[in-house]
């Protein structure tokens, strides 16, 4: 029997706070699953942004596991108060590259932690936030039938876009893990980059998680949306993303898609540019804003050539 498998399915679909509250209940699990547990606790204060409470918790003695789960607090919230990117001035920059150097000096010096879930996991995601999608697969690729590690190397590969390995990776994850919700939720991301009929099939995919209230997230409303504006369903499309926004108004990813789907209703600009501004709000360094900034400078060039005297 898999102890922990409720809790699991909540962090995958982006349940946090319910995670933290299972996590934090008195329910008697085994020796081996409380280390996972509390894995998870601190894994979901980490997506809450709440990093000083991990960073404070896990103290030197603790397991290999859990010591990585802290340089990933560190990391992100070096990342985030430098405005991440690569400003290794700051102060924020300095202890990213801390984290860093403690990462492969201490934790992947020792070839023991290389096979370790947990180090895989953690230090994947690391050098995915880094860019170096190279080093982040050379650990992932070690891992022992771990779904969280194929759905980290799947993400590269379309971040890559390499369809063809992605693809590759996910049929040969399906021989061993077809019925987990992990590897449902791989399949809808692989299908919606293949496009076509997969469009359809990730939207049953995501349709049929939100049928239970607790992984009826955010997470999964987003990814319904975006089946639904590859479908040209886009009024559809909007309504799962305002009962996102309705969950939680501060989350980059449904602000996005807002701006998005906005613009393809047709909306006012002043619908569109309000959703702007409050993702400017919550995430000023998003890589959306970014390209909109990138492209509006291209713009204005462009059309500064065609300008009247």
């Amino acid at each position: 029997m898999d102890e922990l498998f409720a809790l699991r399915n909540l962090f995958y679909t982006g349940s946090f706070q319910q995670v933290i509250n299972e996590a934090n209940s008195r329910d008697q699990v085994s020796e081996t699953a409380k280390l996972e547990r509390k894995l998870y606790l601190y894994r979901a204060y980490i997506a809450q942004g709440k990093y000083n409470l991990v960073i404070s918790e896990i103290k030197s003695s603790d397991a290999i596991d859990l010591q990585v789960v802290k340089i990933l607090a560190i990391y992100l919230q070096a990342k985030a108060s430098s405005g991440g990117g690569q400003n290794n001035g700051s102060v924020g920059g300095d202890k990213k590259e801390e984290a860093l150097k403690e990462l492969r000096e201490v934790i992947l010096s020792d070839p023991a932690n290389a096979i370790n879930s947990t180090v895989q996991i953690i230090a994947g995601t690391i050098f995915y936030h880094e860019g170096l999608y190279e080093e982040a697969l050379k650990i992932l690729v070690r891992h022992n039938k771990n779904l969280e590690c194929v759905a980290l190397i799947i993400q590269i590969y379309l971040k890559l876009d390499r369809l063809d390995l992605a693809k590759r990776e996910l049929a040969s994850t399906k021989t061993w893990s077809e019925d987990a919700m992990l590897a449902q939720l791989i399949e809808a991301w692989v299908g919606l980059r293949t496009g076509g009929d997969k469009y359809q099939e990730a939207y049953y995919i995501y349709e049929e998680i939100a049928q239970s209230p607790s992984s009826n997230t955010v997470k999964i409303l987003n990814g319904q949306a975006v089946c639904n504006i590859h479908l040209g369903k886009h009024a559809e499309a909007e309504t799962l993303l305002l009962e996102a926004l309705n969950k939680n108004n501060d989350d980059p990813d449904t602000l996005v898609n807002l701006i998005v789907v906005s613009n393809l209703l047709n909306k006012p600009a002043e619908v569109v540019n309000r959703y702007i501004s409050q993702l400017k709000e919550v995430s000023p360094n998003h890589v959306f804003l970014q390209d909109l900034d990138l492209k509006t400078s291209l713009f204005d060039r462009a059309a500064q050539r065609f300008a009247l005297p």
